[in-house]
């Protein structure tokens, strides 16, 4: 693929991680008139910006719209996310768009609303669920007795909010030793479906679409092939009206995905904006038309 550079700019010397703290870099979609000065000044209120990143096109040296805000702590980025994704950066008038930015790690969107953490035996899930629960709002909690460690248990907590999850994690004991955990797909019993359900069961999923959208459109995505489909799917995600995103690999460097919205309007801001994006960071995407 092609390589082309971008404009960076940091507030301090060097990221060595920009994964750490886990899910501590927003991707924010901007507006191409937003500056770094802007970005890292319209998130600064938020905490401590370790790094401003934005996207430029070598070709026209403007910028695409797209930017990256890394946060010292995890929290920090959760309250950003929070408050800020809708708002509007100067001088853009449009609303922003803020995701956790994606990483070379496979990650889910709900992954950073669980914790893992080590607890002793004696406590159960109440009792660890009201100690967490006296700085953020735990949903759930499940035990586990620990193999690594007989005599101790270990706790999945699901939180109601990145953000608490984030608290959670960074206020919690050392002896703890917590971190996120990947949420895991809820299983279903076909011995809990009745006979008179079977036929909805087993009914293949789609999606409704109104009349007054356009026909999907279909993108091809050249990528590396170090990327999984649920990366390339959180990153399109990002633009309204992702239908459908398959990937494949034939053993090289490179991998194909299809990425399909349910109009074309979509399809081409995807296009415009994610066109030799830098992902991840020191290899570029093409994105082109479906037919081409």
């Amino acid at each position: 693929m092609a390589q082309e550079q971008s404009s960076i700019t940091t507030t301090t010397t060097t990221v060595p991680d920009l994964n750490s703290p886990p899910f501590s870099r927003l991707f924010v979609l901007c507006g191409k008139q937003v500056t770094v000065g802007a970005l890292e000044k319209f998130f600064s209120p938020y905490g401590t910006v370790e790094q401003c990143h934005i996207v430029y096109d070598q070709s026209t040296g403007q910028s695409k719209g797209i930017g990256f805000v890394k946060f010292q702590k995890t929290s920090q980025a959760a309250r950003a996310l929070k408050e800020a994704d809708g708002k509007h950066i100067e001088p853009e008038l449009k609303p922003i768009k803020v995701e956790i930015a994606s990483s070379t790690i496979e990650s889910k969107p709900l992954d950073c609303l669980r914790l893992k953490v080590k607890c002793a035996a004696e406590l159960d899930a109440d009792a660890v669920k009201a100690e967490f629960g006296k700085i953020s709002a735990v949903n759930s909690v499940q035990l586990v007795p620990d193999k690594k460690s007989p005599g101790n248990n270990v706790a999945y907590l699901t939180f109601e909010s990145f953000l608490d999850a984030a608290l959670a994690f960074e206020t919690a004991k050392p002896e703890h030793k917590a971190k996120f955990a990947k949420m895991k797909p809820r299983k279903v019993s076909l011995e809990s479906v009745q006979p008179q359900e079977a036929r909805s069961f087993f009914r293949p999923v789609t999606r409704r679409r109104s009349s007054t959208l356009l026909p999907p459109t279909k993108l091809t995505v050249l990528c590396s092939s170090t990327l999984t489909q649920n990366q390339i799917w959180r990153l399109f995600d990002i633009i309204p009206g992702l239908m459908n995103c398959s990937i494949s690999h034939d053993g090289g460097s490179i991998s194909s995905a299809t990425v399909t919205y349910n109009n074309t309007q979509s399809a081409k801001y995807a296009r415009e904006k994610l066109h030799k994006f830098e992902y991840p960071i020191g290899e570029r995407i093409v994105v082109r038309d479906g037919s081409e």
